[in-house]
């Protein structure tokens, strides 16, 4: 019973500071906030037994914000003089109608998905297995995206420094 209490406090922990990413206006405090929300899902992780996991998404994600951090920082303008710049485009309707579909058609998913019940033995999913699945049948995918984030980062810099030349 207190470790599904946890689970739903960690689920709103999660969700709250998710909601926060997506309405900070400042990047520190939405990278603050990507960071809570990571080591929230690392701790769900250990609730399911997978410290593996909980480890793996606390050093890759964790090291991630940093980076994204100095990146954003980096790469973003701040306004001169101190006026607030609009972030609301145009496009702002388009955009709140997709989230509201994404949206519908993820609960929607969530609640026809047939979900399997608790399993008593945490040995019953082998790591193994996962890490053979991914890298013979997905270890191209992973190269290709690395490649590609790779590209659009030296692209960012290159776009900013051009941006600092004129």
């Amino acid at each position: 019973m207190a470790v599904e209490v946890l689970w739903w406090l960690f689920a709103i922990l999660i969700v709250g500071t998710a909601l926060g990413v997506v309405v900070s206006r400042s990047v520190i405090h939405a990278a603050i906030f990507l960071l809570v929300a990571l080591a929230g899902i690392a701790g769900m992780y250990v609730f399911l037994t997978v410290e593996f996991l909980a480890l793996v998404q606390l050093l890759i994600y964790g090291g991630a914000v940093a980076v994204l951090v100095l990146l954003a920082l980096m790469l973003t303008r701040q306004a001169t003089g101190g006026e607030r710049i609009s972030l609301n485009g145009p496009q702002a309707p388009f955009a709140a109608i997709a989230a509201i579909g994404l949206a519908a058609i993820l609960v929607a998913s969530a609640v026809v998905t047939t979900w399997p019940r608790l399993v008593d033995d945490p040995d019953a999913v082998p790591l193994g297995r996962i890490s053979e699945v991914l890298f013979e049948d997905f270890g191209a995918t992973f190269i290709l995206v690395s490649i590609l984030l790779l590209v659009a980062v030296v692209g960012a810099i290159i776009l900013a420094r051009q941006e600092d030349a004129e």
